[in-house]
């Protein structure tokens, strides 16, 4: 093997690029190997048939703009500012708040009391962690926060974004997303599409003399001598000191290394860690005549009870009632094609379900409840894709889970170094919490200070 690289990250998600972004800008000679033909992983964008589609986050925090602007990418970025419109019910709730959210609240029943008291206590918790340093669960911070129904359903809409049961969720959830944590309080979409995120990092990296391959997979990390030293790919063996990992914890640890060099007790730690749910989703073009409203850029429709449908699909069961998001992004870009918006609509299945018959009927009726939040949607379409969680890999390059670790009280996270020196593992299956687009680029940013000491 000719060492020629310094630092080789596996897997080019936002974790691996971040981390090569800030340590090539410092003269490290870095390798991103990536095994699909499109990097980005979970953040990234597909064309069909001419239309472009965000395959996976299409929500992102402010709080990643601080880490581009330390790039010198964030005016690249043209990042927007969107809404968001939740239904349950026939009411609607818009995030961020606003003068709205009292008129919104009033439908919701509560009156001018139970509204200043909804707001004193989310600004307890939001600036003070008032309940969520006291209890264990994000379902018992709700406890605290409102016990209006229709507010309770919208708020565990962590849930969706986790694919966590609602009482398992750890009670930080709450603040991540409705908080400062990384700034999901107030979302930005980029001008240009979920791709031009992994884009601007790759194009750091290669600005600063690395490298960024695509189509080749990662068979084995090196190890000699308790330490890195190095990858076996499809294309051959490359030497480094420094191996990253942006494949997951789990497949880090054992199908990577094979679990050499790590303890017993590591290895049964990792092996309890859980992934979330399914994600299935409908990328779709429709005419402009639908009921979109301009600068709303996710729609999210909830059943009468959110937390009885989580337990539907933990028990392996399709929900009586399912909940469902609607993504248009050109409704804030204002960019068409011929004509078009393009839609993505996600609607989730339990991990067990793997009759595409089931899903594909599931996936029918979702497309029928749209017209709740989007009138004469479904009269609109003009174009159709359907991506099960059973196609998800072979379509698209990764599982469909929600999270590839569901976030849950019954365990933590790991810190990014692993016990076998120079092997670090980024991305959304270690710490920072969260399991989002803004932790996984966290944490390729903390690891690359760690490396650069």
């Amino acid at each position: 093997m000719n060492k020629v690289y310094d630092i080789i990250i596996i897997g080019a998600g936002l974790g691996g690029l971040t981390g090569g972004a800030f340590l090539s800008r410092v003269g490290k000679k870095v390798l991103v190997l990536e095994k699909s033909k499109v990097i980005g992983g979970r953040c990234s964008s597909r064309i069909w048939d001419g239309f472009s589609f965000d395959v996976g986050a299409d929500y992102f925090a402010k709080g990643m703009l601080k880490t581009f602007a330390r790039l010198d990418k964030d005016i690249a970025l043209r990042p927007l500012g969107f809404l968001v419109k939740s239904f349950n019910k026939g009411k609607v709730m818009t995030i961020p708040p606003g003068l709205h959210l009292i008129r919104e609240l009033s439908g919701f029943g509560m009156n001018k009391k139970e509204i200043a008291g909804f707001g004193f206590r989310m600004m307890k918790e939001l600036v003070f962690e008032g309940y969520s340093k006291r209890y264990k669960t994000n379902d018992r911070v709700i406890d605290e926060v409102t016990d209006n129904p229709l507010l309770r359903n919208i708020l565990n809409i962590g849930a969706f974004f986790s694919g966590s049961l609602p009482y398992k969720m750890p009670s930080y959830w709450f603040n991540l997303l409705f908080g400062r944590t990384y700034g999901y309080d107030f979302p930005f979409y980029p001008m240009d599409g979920a791709q031009r995120i992994p884009d601007l990092l790759a194009e750091v990296i290669r600005e600063n003399g690395g490298e960024v391959r695509t189509n080749v997979s990662v068979e084995k990390i090196h190890i000699e001598k308790n330490k890195a030293a190095g990858v076996k790919t499809t294309d051959g063996e490359i030497e480094a000191d420094i191996v990253i990992s942006n494949s997951g914890i789990q497949d880090t640890v054992f199908n990577l290394v094979k679990g050499k060099g790590f303890s017993a007790e590591f290895k049964n730690r990792v092996k309890k860690y859980k992934p979330g749910l399914l994600m299935n989703s409908i990328f779709t073009a429709f005419k402009t005549n639908a009921g979109t409203i301009n600068g709303v850029h996710l729609y999210c429709y909830f059943p009468p009870d959110i937390r009885e449908m989580f337990a539907a699909l933990h028990s392996g069961k399709i929900p009586d009632e399912p909940m469902f998001t609607v993504s248009v992004p050109d409704a804030v870009t204002g960019k068409m094609t011929d004509g078009c918006y393009t839609g993505t609509i996600k609607f989730i299945t339990p991990r067990g379900e793997k009759r595409k018959d089931v899903i594909l009927k599931e996936a029918e009726r979702v497309i029928d409840m749209v017209d709740r939040v989007i009138p004469n949607f479904t009269k609109s379409i003009i174009y159709k894709k359907i991506v099960t969680s059973e196609d998800y890999e072979d379509e698209i390059g990764f599982e469909s889970c929600i999270a590839p670790i569901a976030e849950s009280i019954e365990y933590k996270k790991m810190n990014h170094r692993m016990p076998v020196k120079g092997i670090y593992s980024v991305g959304a299956t270690v710490l920072p919490n969260g399991g989002c687009t803004a932790s996984s680029v966290e944490s390729g940013r903390r690891c690359a200070e760690e490396i650069l000491g």
